[in-house]
């Protein structure tokens, strides 16, 4: 490990350290680098500030469904139909360059105090901002970047003429929020990068640029991304992971992700990101599940600003909140985006969204920083976080007869009390019944905007029976919502029913490897009619399911329906409910796969007959 780490250090042109043994010792493989723990503040912080800005903010245009900080590509490959190629034309000409933008990035108004400020006043633990993306422009003084090019591209060169990363890290520590740096390996037009050997570029450009960051600005969080074409060996990913975690003068607080290599994602690094909701470059694989997740997604839709994009593709104030609140009762983190303009403002729909956040949270955050996932798989009213023996309810939909009720929930409560009640410190009514659960009476409480929290203090860590019971006829129904997932690929996905509305069905069975389960109460004794809902694609039909439901196994035919949201419900057979009422387990599994995926399932249920 001396050897090696040494061979790397003489590589980045480095000093060897002055102390005889580092802190640390890793070696430059994934098993050594998976032993480095992930930084406590980064789980507990919960929410966390994306931004892209650099070049193509300038021209911040593409088709709403894409990305604008991809200007360069969408105009180099004629994509979306030339959407790009004819609104540059028609706007700088066809001789103008992508280059050329890099003069009119000038960041005149952009103030690393107001920016800073705003952070903080939204309740973000960390930020991130693009120190270079895929268009290779850096928002410091990289002189290996213009160098290689032949012309200034770099911040501080050209355009703003100033240290764009120094300056807001400077003023986002004062302000407390920990700074955090994004960072492209790929580069498009780097002559370097695009010859077929990319040692060089590697050796030349990536590592002694991410040396530099490393050093100069001591971030919080390093962010790699444009990872995905090549193999980690190629980026020399575990030897540039271990030189940061062993050299870092941060080494107690920096936290990376996992985007080192083609297929890694959520299989290495510090914590598993996903972006709008999907894992991406993962090999397939599932994510880790004693590592957090990070869900970076836009405030609109793209990251960067685009200026095509309309008041309603931006989130809500309330979708923002309850986003967060989403992602944090399923152990993950937030990292929501914003764009700034290429003066250097953020725009004030993306300011409005973060200051709601951190008006909520200025009443709510103990209901969210340091909190740890729901034990519920699901709420019909909201979502759930838990703190050692405090269980926070938040509520989306207030209940009609003000009576709030938790299935399942097996603790008693000490007291009950909402988060932001005007009479602070007020006792809530609670009851049990064998029903329903624990029933929470909210009358005489004013909604929260966006959710309200109900705190319960219990005898003890949460309990939870995750049985699904009967509803009012009798039938008990096992939703996708409600099932625990195994397996690559399998995820809740959503097709509107025949109504148009959403609904959501287990779909991506593209393997016989994922499976879905439920715990369901059957009236002991019981006699039920068991029936699935399907849909499959006609191309893709003869694929089987296996349902085993207690002792009982089902094989399940997966007809042509006429396409994966065209829901088909079918009978399949009889089960009884267990004769001591314990809880019955069950079972879906796909055994066959002819086609690109075996089907969809909306539901299954079972219905008690007449006998």
């Amino acid at each position: 490990m001396i050897l090696a780490s040494t061979l790397l250090i003489a590589n980045l042109g480095i000093c060897s350290p002055v102390a005889e043994e580092p802190p640390v010792d890793f070696q430059p493989d994934w098993e050594s680098l998976e032993t480095h723990p992930t930084p406590a503040w980064f789980e507990d912080g919960k929410f966390g500030i994306f931004i892209h800005w650099g070049v193509y903010s300038v021209p911040s245009f593409c088709d709403t469904s894409t990305y604008s900080e991809w200007y360069q590509w969408w105009l180099k490959t004629n994509s979306h139909g030339g959407k790009v190629t004819r609104f540059h034309e028609e706007n700088y000409g066809k001789d103008f360059l992508y280059r050329d933008f890099a003069p009119m990035f000038r960041a005149e108004m952009f103030d690393p105090a107001e920016w800073a400020s705003i952070f903080r006043r939204s309740g973000a633990e960390y930020m991130v901002i693009t120190s270079k993306h895929h268009d290779g422009y850096c928002l410091w003084d990289s002189e290996v970047a213009s160098e290689v090019r032949g012309y200034p591209w770099n911040s501080v060169e050209t355009g703003p003429k100033r240290d764009l990363i120094g300056d807001l890290f400077e003023a986002c520590r004062k302000e407390g929020v920990r700074p955090g740096l994004y960072y492209s390996f790929m580069e498009w037009e780097n002559p370097l990068y695009d010859r077929e050997d990319k040692a060089e570029y590697v050796d030349r450009v990536m590592i002694p640029q991410i040396k530099e960051l490393i050093e100069t600005y001591e971030p919080a969080v390093f962010w790699p991304d444009g990872e995905w074409d090549h193999p980690d060996e190629m980026w020399r990913s575990p030897e540039i992971l271990e030189w940061i975690y062993e050299n870092a003068a941060n080494p107690e607080e920096i936290v990376v992700n996992d985007r080192w290599g083609r297929g890694l994602r959520g299989q290495v690094g510090d914590y598993t990101t996903t972006e709008y909701d999907n894992l991406g470059n993962s090999g397939g694989r599932e994510m880790r599940k004693h590592r957090p997740f990070e869900e970076c997604r836009g405030i609109g839709h793209s990251f960067a600003f685009n200026r095509a994009e309309n008041y309603d593709i931006y989130d809500s104030r309330t979708g923002c909140v309850q986003r967060l609140i989403d992602l944090v009762s399923r152990g993950g983190v937030l990292l929501l985006d914003i764009g700034p303009t290429a003066d250097g403002r953020i725009p004030l729909i993306m300011v409005d969204r973060l200051l709601a956040i951190g008006d909520w949270l200025e009443v709510n955050g103990e209901a969210i920083k340091g909190t740890r996932r729901s034990p519920f798989k699901s709420l019909p009213w909201g979502r759930a976080t838990t703190k050692g023996d405090s269980l926070y309810l938040h509520v989306f939909d207030w209940p009609e007869d003000d009576v709030l009720v938790v299935p399942g929930l097996e603790n008693d409560v000490i007291r009950a009390t909402m988060l932001g009640d005007r009479k602070e410190g007020r006792a809530l009514a609670v009851a049990r019944d064998d029903v329903s659960g624990v029933r929470v009476d909210l009358a005489g409480l004013h909604p929260f905007p966006h959710a309200t929290v109900i705190r319960l203090d219990l005898d003890g860590p949460p309990r939870v029976d995750e049985s699904i019971r009967a509803g009012a006829d009798g039938t008990v129904e096992l939703t996708p919502a409600a099932a625990a997932l195994e397996g690559p690929s399998l995820r809740v996905e959503r097709y509107p029913d025949a109504g148009g509305v959403a609904v959501d069905n287990l779909g991506y069975w593209l393997s016989t490897e994922p499976s879905a389960s439920w715990e369901a109460r059957l009236e002991p004794g019981r006699t039920y009619a068991v029936e699935i809902d399907m849909a499959c694609k006609d191309a893709s039909a003869g694929g089987s399911f296996e349902l085993s439901c207690g002792d009982r196994v089902f094989r399940i035919e997966v007809p042509a329906t006429g396409g994966w949201d065209r829901f088909r419900t079918r009978e399949i057979g009889t089960v009884v409910g267990s004769p001591d009422g314990t809880p019955t387990s069950i079972h879906l599994k796909a055994i066959e796969v002819p086609g690109e995926a075996v089907g969809n399932v909306r539901g299954i249920r079972f219905r008690p007959t007449a006998s």
